[in-house]
């Protein structure tokens, strides 16, 4: 496999998309630490990030968000879940991008729904699931390909491990 000792494995993707759950597998089969941004959120905010989004609002989880993807850039050689919104901060996740190769999860509609609704979690927008669902993939898809140095549909470890053996010689697409 081509992703050196000191690179971060980044994986991006919406809510329910696998990151926590590959990101642990990955992070074992590759003997490397694991960091949930998440985890590391509610850490930072003394809090649940459900409990900071539904007493404190969106606002104020962006910003916590945001310190924990700026602090994540100055690790290496670990396996880093990064939140559904991180695409949010440009900045950061840039920073954290340049550390190694950023892997998007790219789940179907139905099945982040599916998954989505085992687990009930502050809404972000107002209707139903389904269209927060499609407005938050209209809005972030695009920065998550964009930040993705390789894109994995219907993701599992074996295939995000193969295609690291192509990274980095993957042509820009």
């Amino acid at each position: 496999m081509v992703l050196g000792s000191l690179h971060n494995l980044i994986l991006v993707g919406l809510r329910g998309s696998g990151k926590t759950t590959l990101g642990r597998a990955l992070a074992q089969t590759l003997q490397r630490p694991f960091v949930d941004l998440d985890d590391a959120l509610a850490q930072a905010a003394g809090c649940s990030a459900d409990t900071l989004l539904a007493e404190q609002g969106e606002a104020a989880f962006r910003d916590v968000e945001r310190g924990v993807l700026a602090r994540a850039a100055e690790l290496s050689g670990h396996v880093i879940a990064t939140g559904g919104g991180a695409v949010l901060h440009p900045v950061e996740l840039a920073a954290l991008a340049s550390t190694g190769c950023v892997v998007y999860l790219k789940i179907s509609l139905p099945e982040l729904l599916a998954r989505a609704e085992g687990r009930p979690r502050p809404r972000l927008r107002a209707g139903s699931l389904k269209d927060e669902f499609i407005a938050l993939a209209a809005a972030r898809n695009p920065s998550y390909e964009e930040v993705a140095q390789i894109t994995v549909s219907s993701p599992d470890v074996i295939s995000i491990l193969e295609a690291l053996d192509t990274w980095p010689q993957r042509p820009p697409e």
